[in-house]
């Protein structure tokens, strides 16, 4: 028998909202914002509602628009200041901007629930994503609310999780062979720069007090401290507790539409059923507020700006 359901308070949007109109499409989570020019200087009052907007539904959605690569970069930088990123190759021009090409000779590959690169010390707290070429067919893209997941558990189970930590490496992750694939160096320059991290199993989100489930498929090693058979089995657990439909949104994608989520509180999986089909995905990822802006980023760290795949 499944428990009482929580009641839930929705958010008062007409007193905390003035110059954005976000409309969630789940309670308190995953909300549509309109209202709002991306292809102009955003006002500070619009940053402001925006920012609130990320903490209080965890994902933006943005009707379609088009931008230019520094418009993206700009958008992002209305959330914080531009991270590293990740092993993905980059726009030509525009080094901040990643770029996730799939056709038919390159088959798409991020079909599993995670957490972007929660195998950093620092992970960044955020991404804004443009699908400027969509597939004719399929290619939605989901998101999950980890603070939805948390929430829901029996008090007993948030009392055990509470507190522990787990460890995050993209070693068990299919950037290991991707790298694999680009040479010893690539590989060995991966190993050498970012080694495993630990992070909380719950994390208290810092702007909206949520707690948060901060475990995932793709990155998560093990839980620390405990033996590795209740890891496994608790991982397992987690896992599948958090797809179920409540935490859930799947988002179907026009030519040119945005989005942007925060890290600290959601999981994505993009859904991998449109090949051979092309799809273009161009990413930006933001650090919180204050974080000094990387050197390098991970690409021209790990690759010295080589492609990703052969």
């Amino acid at each position: 028998m499944a428990a009482m359901p929580r009641e839930t308070v929705p958010i008062d949007l007409a007193r905390r909202y003035e110059h954005i109109r976000p409309t969630p499409r789940l309670p308190d989570f995953a909300a549509w914002v309109d209202g709002v020019d991306l292809t102009r200087p955003l006002p500070d009052p619009v940053r402001a509602e925006l920012r609130r907007a990320l903490a209080d539904f965890e994902v933006l959605f943005f009707r379609p628009q088009v931008l230019t690569p520094a418009q993206h970069v700009a958008l992002a930088e209305v959330f914080g200041p531009i991270s590293g990123g990740s092993f993905f190759d980059r726009h030509e021009s525009v080094p901040e901007m990643e770029m996730i090409v799939t056709d038919r000779e390159r088959p798409p590959s991020i079909d599993q629930w995670h957490t972007d690169l929660t195998w950093q010390a620092r992970p960044p707290m955020g991404t804004v994503i443009q699908i400027t070429e969509t597939p004719p067919h399929g290619g939605n893209t989901c998101w999950l609310s980890t603070s939805k997941a948390f929430e829901a558990l029996s008090p007993g189970m948030q009392a055990y999780l509470e507190g522990l930590t787990a460890t995050h490496t993209w070693e068990v992750s299919g950037f290991r062979d991707a790298l694999g694939r680009r040479g010893d160096e690539a590989l060995i320059n991966a190993i050498r720069h970012y080694k495993p991290v630990s992070h909380p199993v719950v994390l208290v989100h810092p702007d909206s007090g949520r707690r948060c489930l901060y475990v995932n498929d793709s990155f998560t090693k093990h839980i620390d401290g405990i033996d590795r058979r209740e890891s496994q089995a608790m991982l397992a657990f987690l896992s599948s507790w958090i797809r179920r439909p409540e935490f859930t949104v799947q988002h179907e994608w026009q030519p040119h539409g945005l989005a942007v989520w925060d890290n600290r509180s959601t999981q994505h999986y993009a859904n991998a059923d449109y090949w051979p089909h092309r799809r273009v995905n161009r990413r930006v990822t933001f650090d919180v507020p204050g974080t000094e802006r990387p050197h390098a980023n991970v690409n021209s760290t790990v690759l010295r700006g080589s492609p990703l795949r052969d």
